[in-house]
């Protein structure tokens, strides 16, 4: 008989932890209400689904807890549990220390990572953040945690605090230019978008393997070449928020090569 995982949410980062699962484990999935996402968990790696938290099953091997940050607490004091069972919250900026329950064995599960549900992850190249209460709960975690990647570091509140914050400034934050930037194109030419991109995109990325990002660093603020920068600037007079940007972004670059 094969061991049990439960995961309690339905959103991207729980498909995610499902689809890596679900050929070794029987997958228990909980959502607080019925909805489409949690229907498509059965349909998709055969898994039972309900639509409460507040029965869950007491002898599964770990608990993931992949809801949002301002939820956590409340499932935590919700859910009724062994205090030994193996849990696991999916978070990178959860504090561990405001958790008051009984169940001892409480970890942070946090893969460096971004996740779209129709995305494919490659978990054994993706870093896996551990933050536990005890030793023992570590090691607890590490168990299952190894199904998922093999590149495990543990960090407290604070250190993962500060990766998190560096996790959203090279992906979120840039995804935010992506998307600027694709507006950019269109207006070019409408056979034009964010892929015309892509090369450059996957240039900059593959020198970071061998160089450091400062010495890696190109363009106009590096070289300080005001008359580029004046014509960028004179094209974004109409979009406030964009010139402010790139204005702060090239005081910033250029201060980074001092």
């Amino acid at each position: 008989m094969r061991k049990k995982i439960v995961i309690i949410g339905c959103g991207n980062v729980a498909w995610h932890l499902a689809n890596q699962l679900y050929k070794k484990f029987d997958l228990v999935v909980y959502n607080h209400k019925a909805n489409a996402q949690l229907t498509e968990f059965k349909k998709e790696f055969s898994a039972h689904t309900y639509s409460s938290i507040k029965k869950i099953i007491p002898n599964a091997e770990a608990y993931f807890i992949c809801v949002t940050d301002s939820s956590i607490a409340s499932v935590i004091k919700t859910i009724s549990l062994p205090p030994a069972s193996n849990i696991l919250i999916c978070s990178g900026n959860f504090d561990l220390a405001s958790v008051k329950t009984k169940l001892k064995n409480i970890s942070i599960f946090y893969p460096i990572q971004t996740f779209s549900k129709e995305d494919k992850i490659k978990w054994k190249d993706t870093l896996v953040v551990i933050d536990s209460v005890s030793q023992a709960a570590f090691l607890k975690a590490q168990s299952v945690c190894m199904y998922f990647s093999k590149q495990l570091i543990q960090l407290d509140y604070q250190q993962r605090l500060k990766l998190h914050l560096a996790a959203v400034l090279v992906n979120n934050f840039t995804n935010a230019l992506f998307v600027e930037a694709d507006k950019m194109m269109q207006a070019v030419r409408k056979d034009l978008n964010i892929t015309t991109l892509l090369p450059l995109i996957k240039q900059s990325t593959k020198k970071l393997k061998y160089m450091s990002p400062k010495a890696a660093q190109t363009g106009p603020a590096k070289r300080k070449d005001q008359v580029v920068i004046e014509k960028h600037l004179e094209i974004l007079k109409n979009n406030k928020d964009l010139k402010q940007i790139y204005t702060l972004l090239s005081e910033l670059i250029s201060k980074q090569q001092k």
